[in-house]
């Protein structure tokens, strides 16, 4: 029985094997938090940057404390999508568990399916030889009434001999 591959259950070749962007999709799925809390936190530098520039200090050390936060909180996301994704491993787990007795089920349905349609043949097969022997004992019966007719054809025939 084989089983069935989990979304979060890819081996190191096989996420080798995707192309760039099709990993960036994968772990994008696998926390999606993580990738809003970097494109924040980029924000928040490219603003800080754009204030230094103009020689906004004032807005530029509100932006990269927004920075800092969002920092923290991409980091808060990143842990708790672990955890997240730890506890969803058991729960796959769990379905992996229930797919087997799904599948171990349906293997028993289809056993006592064949064993339903093995005892019907069987049955048919002894109807058949049960008709073929009542056949056979009905040509023997016919076999006998023709002899006694033929019996009688003759006592009638040879009676009505001897009245002639």
């Amino acid at each position: 029985m084989s089983q069935i591959p989990s979304s979060f259950d890819l081996s190191g070749t096989e996420l080798e094997d995707k192309t760039f962007w099709e990993r960036i999709k994968y772990h994008c799925q696998q926390q999606p938090f993580v990738p809003v809390g970097a494109i924040l936190t980029s924000a928040a530098v490219v603003l800080a940057a754009q204030n230094i520039k103009n020689g906004n200090q004032r807005r530029a050390q509100y932006y990269f404390r927004w920075r800092v936060g969002l920092q923290g909180a991409t980091l808060i996301a990143l842990v708790a999508g672990s955890f997240i994704y730890g506890s969803t491993k058991i729960s796959e787990k769990s379905q992996q568990e229930q797919l087997r007795e799904k599948a171990k089920l349906r293997e028993d349905l289809w056993i006592k399916e064949l064993e339903r349609r093995d005892a019907a043949v069987k049955e048919r097969k002894q109807r058949a030889e049960d008709s073929k022997k009542r056949t056979q004992e009905n040509e023997a019966s016919i076999k006998n009434l023709e002899k006694e007719l033929k019996d009688l054809e003759s006592k009638v025939k040879t009676s009505s001999e001897e009245k002639k």
